[in-house]
């Protein structure tokens, strides 16, 4: 009976410890184009990647940056100008920053509802993760998705749970592009 009330011990703290991969602050990841630095209060993502694209004999130049985002990530993507950070319960941040030489003048940031299109922007990520396409155009009880953008820069705050909401609004407004 005590082996039994052991090994149930162990296997409910086995199932009840959920892994972030940001949960040991000494495994930041580097690479040559961005740091992905785990903190004690919230990480810090740093895009500076050197290497541009080139199309037709056009330099399209990369648009540097670094965003302080919320602890407890589950997965990330970058693809391109595209970067995404998913929390629990398909909680995620989805960055869009353009290249430098597509925008002139960036505008003032402010907060959006968000519609249709804007969720448009996670569809290669929903494949990729398999989930349920209808699950990505539909709104959730006690979620909120939002846009904080600059008219080119985006951020979409998607499927975030209301007491989460104040979090991760703090995180998008750290955005900031740098020379």
């Amino acid at each position: 009976m005590q082996k039994i009330i052991i090994l149930a011990t162990v296997l409910l703290l086995c199932i009840s410890c959920k892994s972030y991969i940001d949960s040991d602050k000494n495994n930041n990841v580097k690479a040559s184009s961005f740091l992905l630095q785990y903190n004690e209060e919230n990480n810090l993502f740093h895009y500076y990647n050197n290497v541009n694209g080139i199309a037709d004999k056009q330099v399209f130049y990369n648009t540097h940056f670094k965003i302080n985002i919320p602890k407890k990530i589950i997965n990330w993507s970058m693809k391109g100008q595209d970067f995404i950070f998913e929390y629990d319960n398909k909680q995620i941040i989805y960055i869009y920053v353009p290249y430098k030489n597509e925008v002139k003048e960036f505008g003032n940031w402010e907060l959006k509802d968000i519609d249709y299109h804007d969720a448009l922007s996670l569809n290669d990520y929903w494949e990729e993760r398999n989930y349920n396409d209808n699950h990505l155009y539909k709104e959730h009880n006690g979620r909120i998705s939002k846009l904080y953008t600059n008219g080119k820069c985006k951020i979409l705050l998607y499927n975030i749970k209301t007491e989460n909401l104040s979090r991760f609004i703090e995180s998008a407004k750290t955005f900031n592009i740098i020379p």
